[in-house]
């Protein structure tokens, strides 16, 4: 497949999911208290997956990422406590909000550090962010979207216009398992009921 057939898929895949979050109203919890905790709660369940994924091969192979990738488990773990004390006196939403945006950086920084060992062209990945801009302005502003999945999805994306005989290939891989995971666990969530015990802490790599 040419490079220019497979950078257009990868922008297709970014258009799929993300229509796919935004032409849903936010999927409701029967024991969420109100939207922000359903939406919480799910922002908080893509980033596990997502972080479960990278950590299975950043401690067994690519043990230079390790630092990066205890950033952002370190920053989950912050969300994660933020957002349990939410839950149990509804009184801290803004440390909530501000945990999960800093987890948001965290784990785009950890994309990023993979990103850069791929050597894609900065225009590739300004292309296909330029892309996803697009698609996000076109959405509903009264839908929520889950900025830690669209982020995923981008970073997928771009992971994938590295052809599979490089010998990139394999860290690629990782960058888009990881979405696939926090699609998947988005998905199996849509409308079960809040479960903390599904989403404790990632524990760092020593």
């Amino acid at each position: 497949m040419s490079k220019s057939k497979l950078a257009i898929l990868t922008l297709v895949l970014v258009a799929l999911t993300i229509s796919t979050v935004a032409c849903n109203t936010q999927p409701t919890h029967p024991n969420q208290i109100n939207t922000f905790d359903g939406a919480s709660y799910d922002s908080l369940t893509v980033a596990h997956a997502a972080l479960a994924s990278f950590r299975v091969r950043v401690s067994t192979v690519d043990k230079q990422y390790v630092s990066v990738f205890n950033e952002a488990a370190t920053a989950y773990a912050a969300g994660f406590n933020a957002y349990s004390v939410y839950r149990a006196t509804q009184s801290n939403e803004a440390a909530v909000t501000l945990t999960i945006a800093n987890l948001t950086v965290s784990i785009v920084s950890l994309e990023n550090e993979i990103q850069a060992a791929l050597q894609v062209s900065p225009q590739r990945v300004l292309n296909v962010r330029r892309q996803a801009r697009k698609i996000r302005a076109a959405a509903s502003p009264r839908i929520s979207i889950s900025d830690i999945l669209t982020e995923l999805e981008i970073a997928a994306s771009i992971a994938q216009t590295v052809p599979g005989a490089q010998s990139y290939a394999d860290l690629a891989a990782i960058v888009i398992n990881a979405a696939r995971q926090a699609l998947a666990a988005q998905t199996s969530a849509s409308g079960q009921a809040i479960d903390l015990s599904t989403i404790q802490p990632i524990p760092l790599i020593q």
